[in-house]
């Protein structure tokens, strides 16, 4: 890993590339949540926290993406229906991941998945029927709000006595407006001070409730939104996925792009970049990085060993590079360098998606890199 003067957990830039420890198990041939488990976890969180991640991923349901994966997305937190009726969860596991993810390196947010999956169906343990059931009451129904109600006011308790309450985040990824409004109205309902973060469409309607937001590539925040999030302390990044033809970091994008993505946070003003997935590998990702409707290599950014990939290593190049523009562009308004100012901003200007049809990011990075080595 290259080295930094300043210490990448301090980077501006913020990074958040999302972890699937069920797949670091099935790869190394251990058992889920097991000691051998999370000794080699170790690396991989590491690894990831040198490249500036600032986010946890942590399901509290199981397969908040419907399975969309080639491993298991489990549950952090059992949900237990008891005999009585009431309701018990079982927070140990959560409470181990995330102190272990912590230290490792990766500390500033922890977004919970989700309230909104992908497939309306939450798996819980029934005590009187014995086995596991399941609700597919629709999001903001009267059995849903009761559902997750209890949950919520429950997790709440428990996020305050562990000191991460401030930290924590209902995070939801490309669903329909009216069941985030569901969700956002029973969050603020339950405490006003629970934070939100959302990856998927500019929706003008709940920017404001979204404290953490994450936009699609073909979107921009307008100006004055951006500018009053910034004031706020809100987060405010983008993201591309399987749909973007570049730029983007699959196996066959031109490496240029990922460090492109850097400049063009910059350009934009944007406090950085989100990609699923850290690591949720192919059934053999050393070999064939495809995955059904996925285009190669979209699912993951690192290999099993833990090994670094050249996308991997641009994407950090990005960061740097977004670091240096961050600092030059303070250094150059406090000494009144006008001309020098100037042409760090031009040279911005030109990273636009649009550009890309006709440019290569390769191209476009010649042009500006000796700008940062004043």
């Amino acid at each position: 890993m290259r080295q930094n003067a300043t210490p990448a957990s301090k980077w501006k830039y913020d990074l958040d590339l999302w972890q699937h420890p069920q797949a670091i198990a099935r790869v190394h041939k251990v058992q889920t949540w097991s000691a051998e488990h999370f000794s080699l976890m170790k690396e991989y969180y590491q690894m990831l926290a040198n490249a500036g991640q600032k986010t946890i991923t942590a399901s509290i349901v199981n397969e908040p993406w419907g399975h969309q994966t080639f491993d298991d997305y489990p549950s952090l937190v059992k949900w237990t229906k008891k005999k009585d009726g009431s309701w018990k969860y079982d927070y140990s596991l959560f409470d181990k991941y995330i102190a272990f993810v912590m230290e490792c390196g990766i500390t500033d947010r922890i977004n919970c998945y989700s309230m909104v999956p992908w497939k309306i169906a939450f798996t819980y343990y029934d005590e009187n029927l014995g086995q596991e059931a399941v609700l597919k009451d629709a999001i903001g129904s009267e059995a849903y709000n009761r559902f997750w109600k209890t949950m919520l006011v429950d997790f709440t308790a428990h996020l305050k006595q562990k000191g991460w309450f401030s930290k924590t985040y209902i995070a939801m990824d490309e669903r329909p407006m009216e069941a985030m409004k569901a969700v956002i109205k029973l969050l603020k309902e339950t405490d006003k001070d629970w934070k939100i973060a959302l990856a998927g469409d500019y929706h003008g309607e709940i920017e404001g409730d979204i404290d953490n937001y994450c936009i699609a590539s073909k979107w921009d925040f307008p100006a004055e939104v951006l500018q009053k999030r910034q004031q706020q302390g809100k987060i405010s990044t983008w993201y591309t996925c399987c749909t973007e033809p570049y730029p983007n970091a699959f196996t066959f994008s031109s490496p240029a792009e990922q460090v492109w993505m850097g400049w063009y946070s910059a350009n934009k003003t944007l406090d950085g970049y989100v990609r699923w997935a850290y690591n949720s590998w192919t059934k053999n990702p050393l070999v064939d990085s495809r995955f059904t409707a996925w285009p190669a290599g979209d699912t993951y950014q690192i290999y099993p060993g833990p090994l670094s990939s050249v996308r991997f290593e641009k994407l950090i190049e990005g960061a740097q590079d977004f670091e240096k523009i961050s600092l030059l562009k303070a250094q150059y308004a406090a000494n009144k360098n006008t001309k020098q100012l100037n042409a760090l901003n031009s040279a911005l200007a030109t990273f636009d998606i649009k550009l890309l049809a006709t440019t290569s990011a390769d191209e476009m990075l010649k042009k500006v890199k000796d700008l940062l080595n004043d």
